[in-house]
């Protein structure tokens, strides 16, 4: 009942938007675009800030993307919802969180111990053998989304108060995690708490929590590192990914080969690496900063490698069953790993 009611409200709200024109003189058409991250984070700064850029110069200046702080025109618990109705044009968030609603959104966001590289993903994700951006789009569109490119976030290491050097080191510690991140954590003997990330700090600080994967930008963003004492690399995935995704109804609106050029490999790939690649600038000196500050550092052995990803089939198995496009998405991913030797 809940749920119907959010979705009536929002789309009472998208309705009442069409009462005001969103056309400005010129032919100039204003889009709303929230990010589910704040200014100061590298999602908004970067990848949020160049999408609305791509949109505007592909266009040619006809799309005019005006850009809000998580929170500013609906929950980020909504935002998925307030993107398919037509409530907000466009987005950046993290698909897993919203799997619940998008189930391949797992599998896009990036599946524990599956892909190591921006290469793979740019190989996985655009290379004709695989083209698994096609199946992670028809999800998004039976919930009136367009998914439009990926979000490189940089490394996802654990962040923790105790020493991680294999995978039984888990055990019986409390560790943040959510959807497929929290299910492998309980497998490693973890016990996954899901947790919003601004409350990361204090859950840290009072022992709520023992740890959590995160890209390493967030010990300075969050300070965490007054709170953390190991990084233990390579962590759940690297990279593990943002989105941005745009209403269906918007996306349609848009000329054929404005569309065109948004979709074409050449610029997404180019997009994709750029915002990875500033991203990762951000990690790294995010990292130094912690280094200098006293945090150690650890990385897993191949030998522990593999028994995170033999933990981890079982999570991609239960992500497959949810539909048929994470069925799919799952399958190639598979695929691609038995094709590069990490199956």
């Amino acid at each position: 009942m809940k749920k119907s009611l959010i979705v009536i409200l929002l789309t009472l709200f998208a309705a009442s938007a069409l009462l005001v024109s969103p056309c400005f003189a010129g032919g100039v058409t204003k889009w709303k675009m929230q990010c589910a991250y704040p200014p100061g984070d590298a999602t908004y700064d970067v990848h949020a800030v160049r999408a609305a850029k791509l949109i505007e110069e592909a266009s040619g200046g006809k799309i005019k993307v005006e850009l809000f702080p998580p929170g500013a025109l609906c929950s980020v618990k909504e935002m998925a919802n307030a993107v398919g109705a037509g409530m907000i044009e466009m987005a950046a968030i993290y698909g897993p969180r919203y799997a619940g609603r998008v189930p391949v959104a797992d599998v896009e966001g990036g599946l524990p111990f599956t892909w190591a590289s921006m290469n793979q993903v740019v190989e996985l994700f655009w290379d004709p053998k695989y083209n698994m951006i096609d199946t992670i789009r028809k999800g998004w569109a039976s919930k009136d989304i367009f998914y439009l490119v990926p979000n490189a976030c940089g490394s996802y290491p654990f962040l923790t108060k105790f020493p991680v050097k294999t995978i039984a080191d888990f055990k019986g510690h409390k560790i943040r995690g959510m959807g497929a991140s929290g299910e492998w954590l309980g497998k490693a003997g973890a016990s996954p708490t899901p947790l919003p990330g601004g409350e990361i700090y204090m859950a840290l600080k009072l022992g709520t929590i023992e740890g959590t994967p995160f890209p390493p930008m967030i010990l300075e963003t969050l300070k965490l590192k007054e709170v953390v004492d190991y990084i233990t690399f390579p962590g759940l995935v690297a990279p593990p990914q943002t989105c941005i995704v745009i209403n269906m109804d918007a996306w349609k609106s848009l000329p054929a080969d404005v569309r065109k050029k948004l979709t074409d490999a050449k610029t997404q790939i180019e997009f994709y690496r750029a915002n990875g690649e500033a991203y990762k600038a951000r990690d790294d000196e995010a990292l130094a900063a912690a280094y200098a500050y006293g945090i150690k550092s650890f990385t897993m052995s191949d030998e522990e490698l593999r028994k995170g990803r033999k933990l981890a089939q079982s999570v991609w198995e239960k992500v497959a069953k949810k539909d048929k496009y994470s069925k799919q998405a799952v399958e190639i991913l598979i695929k691609f790993m038995k094709d590069k030797g990490m199956l």
